[in-house]
């Protein structure tokens, strides 16, 4: 699977759960069941990797293309070397640059998320460093339905949105402009709430999502409803805790006029930064109707989209592996590769005299010599693995059939297939050409067969005698 198809598959799964959790939570729904339908949304955004992660760890039969082996043509000089760096460079092979460029965005990306979590905590700690103890008392609180045996102990800030924060010793920190009593129970009750529901584990759990998914905007709004639907939930449990709904939203409208959130720490704030989730989280409160939960919709959905999972692995593994009725037999050859009366073979596979460095040689394929533009034609129905320019053979298409073997044509003038394009027997996929290292249009003609190392157990690629194999015809008089 190329980076650049992942990528636009991530953004488009992630849209594609995004929006029938959007369309599964719309309307009056129980805060604690849009929160399930919202960490299952993320959760599966996070499936294909999963899969491909997994596939990757299941032996390949065939690798993604030929081993690139140094090509040496017949009669090769100083001329015909230089013309070829200025091909390779001109045109090499096919956006060569998009793939290292992407990572590169890809990583600059995933390291901005990085040192933006290290800004946050480094945050937090500087404001935690400026706190000091809460003098009020706080009464009456419903530490048995909590299931705790006391409250955190209650620090004052600046500034800022309430929060709960600590590791071993968990405290509770509120704005010095909040001075209530009444005020700072409702505060210390939804915070209890988030310890008690361990929304300090979950919620970086959570968020990781869009941290690694950042390039996707989905992923940014599966964060938002997470944030908006964990203080929902909360907002539920402590409202009804403390006995006075009323009372409580309007301790969430006054926090939110006196205690503007800080930015960018990485606490579950009482007071979210979005505008918009305040009202939503007010009409929640006084809403007077019931909500209603919709589990045939949310199943319905989840199968869904567990159905739609796989299909990334059969994506991811379409590149490398070619699902054919035919697998497991020997590829079925149909048709010649060339179909001219002036087509000779000009150079055998095996061993030979290298021309340039006068060493004897292994040449890996058959060249077969044919005028200039001469059709080269597909022998069998396979799926093109490459399509593109490689150093020494030149323009080069790549075949990968049903059996596991693969061939590679090369020197070509023209290509008229593309990567991931399936072929069929006698297709034209190209033209005779002369676009590498060469002295005369001529078709090089390899084929490769899995074959098992007895050594290591491992199956690899192994060029054979193309004039050998069985019922492949490499030329006709047309």
């Amino acid at each position: 699977m190329s980076i650049a198809w992942l990528v636009i598959f991530i953004i488009l799964w992630t849209g594609f759960l995004a929006g029938i959790a959007s369309l599964v939570t719309s309307g009056r729904v129980q805060a604690r069941f849009a929160q399930l339908v919202w960490r299952g949304a993320a959760l599966l955004s996070v499936a294909p990797l999963a899969v491909i992660g997994l596939s990757k760890l299941i032996p390949a039969r065939l690798p993604a293309a030929l081993p690139d082996i140094p090509y040496v043509e017949p009669a090769a000089g100083l001329m015909t070397s230089a013309t070829t760096s200025l091909k390779t460079a001109v045109s090499g092979p096919e956006w060569s640059w998009t793939v290292p460029a992407l990572m590169i965005v890809l990583a600059a990306g995933w390291a901005v998320r990085f040192g933006a979590a290290l800004l946050a905590q480094a945050r937090l700690q500087r404001l935690k460093s400026r706190s000091t103890p809460k003098r009020h008392l706080i009464d009456a609180l419903p530490l048995t339905e909590l299931g705790l045996e006391r409250v955190p102990a209650i620090r004052s800030i600046p500034g800022g949105s309430p929060f709960i924060a600590g590791f071993l010793r968990r405290e509770i920190y509120v704005p010095e402009a909040l001075t209530e009593p009444r005020d700072l129970r409702q505060i210390a009750i939804h915070e209890c709430v988030h310890l008690k529901r361990g929304d300090l584990i979950t919620r970086p759990l959570e968020r990781i999502v869009a941290d690694v998914f950042w390039f996707s905007p989905f992923s940014w709004m599966m964060r938002r409803q997470l944030d908006f639907w964990r203080e929902a939930v909360c907002d539920e449990i402590a409202s009804d805790l403390s006995g006075d709904r009323i009372g409580y939203a309007r301790t969430l409208a006054q926090a939110a006029r006196i205690a503007a959130p800080l930015r960018a720490l990485p606490v579950a704030a009482f007071i979210l930064p979005r505008r918009k989730s305040l009202p939503r989280r007010l009409s929640r409160l006084l809403e007077p109707s019931p909500a209603q939960s919709r589990p045939i919709m949310a199943l319905g959905a989840s199968l869904v989209a567990l159905a739609l999972s796989p299909l990334a692995l059969a994506q991811a593994g379409g590149e490398d592996v070619i699902a054919s009725s035919e697998e497991g037999k020997k590829a079925s050859f149909d048709f010649a590769v060339l179909l001219s009366p002036e087509a000779r073979v000009t150079s055998d596979f095996g061993e030979r005299k290298d021309p340039i460095k006068k060493k004897i040689a292994f040449h890996n394929g058959t060249d077969i010599g044919a005028p200039l533009g001469t059709p080269v034609h597909a022998p069998a129905c396979g799926k093109v693995i490459f399509s593109g320019y490689k150093d020494g053979y030149g323009e080069t298409i790549e075949v990968a059939y049903g059996d596991g073997s693969k061939m590679r044509f090369a020197q070509l003038s023209e290509r008229f297939v593309h990567h991931g394009e399936e072929v069929t027997a006698g297709s034209v996929i190209g033209h005779v050409g002369m676009s590498g290292r060469a002295t005369g249009p001529h078709l090089h003609l390899e084929h490769w067969e899995p074959t098992l190392d007895p050594e290591t157990g491992d199956v690899k690629m192994s060029p054979v005698d193309p004039r050998k194999t069985a019922g492949l015809v490499l030329y006709t008089n047309g």
